[in-house]
């Protein structure tokens, strides 16, 4: 009876998918700028309503269908989860008193808990699950949190069904319970302590009626713990001194420390905007008018800044593409007096952390750290890491000596480590359980592709060691390629799922990334954007004159910015690619300014408001380079009905332009998460998502196992 039902479920599907996607309807709007004139077919999509909302709804039931008639998919979501349960994250870890505080995702869990670690010997005590703020089906997860310096509270951030506009609570550890207050419109807060019993954090606007929540803009704040948040007072903002250059919708933040009588607010315009404009005002003048005095404009390049005591560091890249770090004293800062602690080197310095003892300092070459040490009296000590990897995280304060780094590798499951500086060593905390997914057999090579301007494209191959240039493997290809974002090593026991059906996973490090200094970031941003789609596009040549695959089973994938580089790709060279993936992608840069956050990404590739911004972004707009009549590569687009970054109108536009213009038989799916966000963050949706890529790469790359009745699978 299972089996009949089964298959008549998998007939209804097949014949549901035969009738094809339902159709979208069109206008004749058009858009002239500067003098260029581009059709907008699908434009109504953007007003959203119930037509729009009806039509996302059909065209997620038809992906649906779709993905379901794919014969593989149900044993290859049961690896994934297979794989998946055998696997803790940690996320976060911090020190609190003498114990730790950590976030985890176990295998028993869809979303992160935050847990307490008093000592060797105590058992580990839950002390946030956020199913206990779940709302009917949106499900509550943790957006960020910050403990006390004392480690007798935790300030954390809960969002519901993956909306960032979440709300900000305090619990006291020791009892766990949460204090009365809670403050709403707070999406990446960045709580930072000034003592024991209160913190600054960053407030979004309030809305205009009848307007969604705005995720840009809003005020530094200083809140008391156990006070109404109604009387928290605003500390630093786009007016807090005559003449800045800051506008209302720029990001503010701030930075305190305990055991320094300095505090320091800093803004920017937004991501890719890249340097900080960077004030001090004295603490003691907290609860009176602030005197902020500034030390840094855009254009002294700082990239991040570290408070210890008397004393300000700040990590620049001007003059120093890999970037230096300098130190300043904090409560009369002069750059012009700076002292430079760890010059420019190789690699790209990269993050910053201030202990007891001195202030850790990592540097990145292609994903893989250097860790150094530099002591109070500017000594520098180079500290070999554990194993050659990625650190996804390091964390510090200025009342313990040592700190935590989070380590993995492409290979090697996460660890957590703190170091000892007095003994010169790393231990395992234990938090991170090692995975029980061998990956012994899997190796990662790093290789470097000649472009075509004689630029050096950095690529990283994961495949089994046993695999060799046959052109019979699946190959996936992912990108990014923006904002200098470092696509680091990073252990998913669930890859095994691709690399055991014979798949080759292929990152290609485009011009726009990060980890291979600011120039090769700058190389890919603006009016050299394009850069990151050629990159892109040559690695895939390269892959398939060297052998390692042919277009017939070669497939690319990218989320969010990375949008822009596979939908240019597949745009440009449809014959390259036999699928293409693209989550809650960039694909309509043309219209970049009328997402929630778009106009804060001007910085990284430019703006409708001058023709040569306008020419920057329809250069790289895949929706308007889609071709009638062109045979495209078999494409799924996934987005967040509840997507706060990119509007999920982008990838439906692309969908219906991709379904009414492509001359081939390959399918056109827009896959939609009713209870998503910009990115999945529940662990069943998680691997439901990835049972569904897999799945239909595998389809399109003609995988025996992976096709559905004829009539739908690929030419």
């Amino acid at each position: 009876m299972l089996t009949f039902v089964r298959a008549s479920a998998l007939l209804l599907a097949c014949l549901t998918v035969a009738a094809g996607p339902p159709p979208a309807q069109t206008d004749d709007y058009t858009e002239t700028l500067f003098g260029t004139t581009v059709n907008d077919p699908y434009h109504w999509m953007e007003a959203g309503g119930t037509v729009f909302d009806e039509w996302l709804t059909a065209e997620g039931g038809y992906a649906r269908n779709s993905l379901d008639a794919i014969p593989g998919r149900t044993h290859l979501l049961s690896e994934i989860r297979r794989l998946g349960n055998a696997e803790a994250r940690v996320d976060g870890a911090a020190l609190a008193g003498r114990g730790l505080v950590y976030s985890i995702v176990r295998p028993e869990d869809s979303f992160s808990k935050i847990f307490l670690r008093q000592g060797a010997k105590d058992a580990d005590r839950i002390l946030i699950d956020p199913s206990e703020f779940n709302a009917g089906e949106s499900k509550a997860q943790i957006d960020y949190w910050s403990v006390s310096p004392d480690g007798q509270f935790i300030a954390y951030g809960v969002s519901l069904g993956g909306r960032e506009a979440g709300t900000l609570r305090i619990r006291r550890i020791g009892t766990g319970n949460d204090l009365a207050e809670k403050i709403d419109r707070t999406r990446y807060a960045g709580p930072s302590w000034i003592d024991n019993s209160s913190f600054l954090y960053t407030r979004l606007p309030t809305s205009p009626p009848g307007e969604s929540q705005r995720l840009t803009g809003g005020q530094l704040l200083l809140h008391r713990l156990g006070h109404d948040p109604s009387t928290d007072v605003v500390v630093f903002d786009h007016n807090s001194v005559p003449g800045m250059d800051a506008s209302a919708p720029f990001f503010f933040h701030g930075l305190a420390d305990p055991n320094s009588s300095t505090i320091v607010g800093e803004y920017d315009a937004g991501l890719g905007s890249g340097p900080q404009a960077v004030y001090v005002a004295s603490k003691s003048q907290l609860g009176h008018t602030l005197v902020w005095h500034q030390i840094a404009g855009f254009n002294e390049a700082i990239q991040d800044i570290a408070l210890h005591g008397t004393m300000l560091f700040l990590r620049t890249s001007r003059d120093a593409p890999q970037q230096r770090v300098i130190r300043v004293a904090a409560n009369s800062p002069n750059l012009d007096h700076a002292e430079t602690i760890l010059p420019e080197g190789k690699g790209t310095v990269d993050g910053m952390a201030a202990a007891a003892d001195g202030l850790y300092v990592t540097r990145d070459e292609g994903g893989i750290k250097q860790l150094f040490r530099v002591d109070w009296h500017s000594k520098v000590e180079s500290i070999p890491l554990p194993f050659e990897g990625s650190i996804g995280g390091m964390n510090a304060n200025s009342s313990t000596p040592g700190l935590l780094v989070r380590m993995q590798g492409w290979t090697q499951s996460q660890t957590v480590y703190r170091y000892q500086p007095d003994k010169h060593e790393f231990f395992d905390t234990e938090i991170a359980p090692k995975s029980a997914i061998s990956f012994e057999d899997v190796v990662s090579r790093n290789f470097k592709v000649p472009a075509a301007d004689g630029a050096m494209i950095p690529i990283t191959v994961i495949a089994k060691r046993a695999s060799v240039r046959s052109g019979t493997h699946p190959v996936l290809m992912y990108a990014y390629g923006a904002y200098g974002l470092t696509i680091s090593p990073m252990f998913n026991a669930t890859r095994r799922a691709w690399l055991d059906l014979g798949g080759i996973y292929v990152i290609a490090h485009v011009r726009g990334s990060g980890g291979f200094g600011e120039d090769w970031r700058r190389a890919g941003q603006l009016e050299r954007k394009t850069k990151s789609i050629s990159d892109f596009i040559e690695v895939a040549q390269y892959l398939v004159h060297s052998g390692w695959a042919t277009p017939g089973m070669l497939s690319c994938a990218g989320e969010s910015a990375g949008g822009i580089v596979i939908g240019g790709a597949i745009a440009a060279r449809p014959d390259l690619f036999s699928a293409a993936v693209i989550r809650a992608g960039l694909v309509n840069a043309m219209r970049l300014e009328r997402i929630p956050i778009g106009p804060f990404n001007t910085g990284e590739f430019g703006s409708t408001k001058t023709k040569a911004g306008a020419q920057m972004l329809y250069a790289i707009d895949a929706y308007h380079h889609i071709k009638e009549g062109t045979a495209y590569p078999g494409v799924l687009l996934i987005v967040g009905r509840n997507d706060t970054r990119v509007s999920p109108w982008m990838s439906a536009k692309l969908a219906a332009r991709l379904q009414a213009s492509s001359a081939g038989s390959r399918p056109v799916l827009l896959q939609v998460q009713d209870q998503g966000g910009h990115y999945s963050e529940a662990r069943d949706q998680v691997e439901s998502e990835l049972a569904d890529i897999y799945a239909f790469l595998l389809w399109q790359a003609g995988v025996p196992d992976f096709q559905p009745d004829s009539a739908l699978r690929p030419n």
